[in-house]
């Protein structure tokens, strides 16, 4: 019992700015529906590439937490070979992920008949986004777990719902700043 009050200690705070985080992320979405509506691909995928990054930056905060209880990555912030193997596998993952996506959704765009606008830029759109949330959250998830970890804190019960609504509105913001910047 006392494990269970832990674990909704930890998380309730953490619930709460995830809650707010996704109404911010939907309005948004909401006031830039017309740029989103003329590049209806970005809309096709956009649930898929919230979900890619999400799921990828997720798994690495829980190797994070694992290797920390683990001793397998010490608590400090400093270069180790554990995290390069991490970062380095977790790249080649999304980069692989990502290609899949990009070609799965022109695939199902052709397929419906959904008009397919300027793909290069929406690919390198697409491609920054990612490449630039994974180097950022990356760097924030591991400070912030070696954080966490060193006052007794289980970095997953923070950090993961954290990384999902954080994620949830910088991909849309991202991808709506480069959109803007390259058009």
């Amino acid at each position: 019992m006392d494990y269970f009050k832990k674990i909704l200690k930890e998380s309730i705070l953490i619930v709460l700015i995830s809650s707010i985080l996704g109404l911010i992320s939907g309005t948004f979405l909401s006031v830039n529906k017309e740029l989103l509506y003329s590049f209806p691909i970005i809309l096709l995928i956009l649930p898929s590439l919230n979900s890619l990054i999400g799921d990828i930056l997720t798994v690495l905060t829980s190797r994070l937490s694992s290797h920390l209880y683990l001793g397998n990555l010490p608590p400090k912030i400093q270069k180790s070979n554990v995290l390069r193997k991490d970062f380095y596998g977790l790249l080649i993952t999304i980069l692989l992920s990502l290609v899949a996506l990009i070609i799965i959704g022109y695939a199902v765009g052709f397929a419906t008949g959904i008009q397919i606008i300027n793909p290069l830029l929406i690919i390198t759109v697409i491609m920054l986004t990612i490449l630039i949330l994974f180097g950022m959250i990356f760097i924030l998830l591991f400070t912030s777990s070696i954080f966490l970890f060193r006052k007794g804190k289980d970095p997953n019960n923070f950090l993961i719902p954290l990384t999902t609504s954080l994620l949830d509105f910088l991909t849309p913001l991202l991808l709506i700043f480069f959109i803007y910047l390259f058009t």
